[in-house]
C-alpha cells in the first residue's frame, strides 16, 4: 500500500535486473563490431592527419622560396660550415647592398632562425610586434610568422604556409 505523497519512480529509473534474470535479446554492445551491427551508421572518428605548417620567404622581387630545412641567401651563395646541405638561393639585388654569401635562414627547434653570415651590409629583422633587432656579424635571431628580414637594403618577408 502507498504511503499518501509517495510516488513511485518511473520504470526506466528501476534498478537492473539481476544477472539471473537478464534477457538474452537485451544484450549490450561492447566492441565496435557489435556497435556497427547495431547501428549501421556508427564510424569511429578518425582525426584528419595535420600537415606539416611551412615557412617561405617572400623577396621584394617576387620570388617565393619554401624552406625545409637550411637556405643560403646572397647574390651568388656559397655552401657554408654547419649548414652544408643548404640550398643555394641567389637573391637579384640591383642595389647590390646583399653579400655575395649574405645569411642563412634555418629551421630550429623553436620555428625559424636567421644567421648573418658577416655579411658587409647587415641583417636585421623586424617581429610581427614592430620590435626591430640589428644582428652582429655571425649573430643568429629567431623570427616569427610576420616578420620582416633585410639584408642590406633588400627586403624578405617570412610567413608560414
Amino acid at each position: 500500500m502507498d504511503k499518501p505523497g509517495f510516488i513511485l519512480p518511473p520504470p526506466w529509473l528501476s534498478p537492473a535486473p539481476a544477472a539471473d534474470e537478464s534477457d538474452p535479446d537485451d544484450e549490450v554492445a561492447t566492441d565496435s563490431t557489435t556497435m556497427r551491427a547495431s547501428f549501421p551508421a556508427f564510424r569511429p572518428i578518425q582525426a584528419e592527419p595535420r600537415r606539416p605548417r611551412r615557412w617561405l620567404l617572400t623577396f621584394e622581387d617576387g620570388q617565393a622560396v619554401d624552406v625545409a630545412g637550411a637556405v643560403v641567401l646572397g647574390r651568388s651563395p656559397a655552401p657554408v660550415p654547419g649548414h652544408p646541405d643548404a640550398r643555394l638561393v641567389s637573391v637579384q639585388d640591383p642595389a647590390r647592398s646583399v653579400s655575395k654569401t649574405h645569411a642563412v635562414v634555418f629551421i630550429a627547434d623553436h620555428g625559424l632562425s636567421v644567421t648573418d653570415l658577416d655579411s658587409t651590409n647587415g641583417v636585421s629583422a623586424t617581429v610581427p610586434d614592430g620590435a626591430w633587432t640589428d644582428l652582429e656579424p655571425g649573430a643568429t635571431q629567431n623570427l616569427l610568422p610576420g616578420s620582416v628580414l633585410m639584408l642590406g637594403q633588400f627586403t624578405v618577408q617570412v610567413a608560414l604556409k
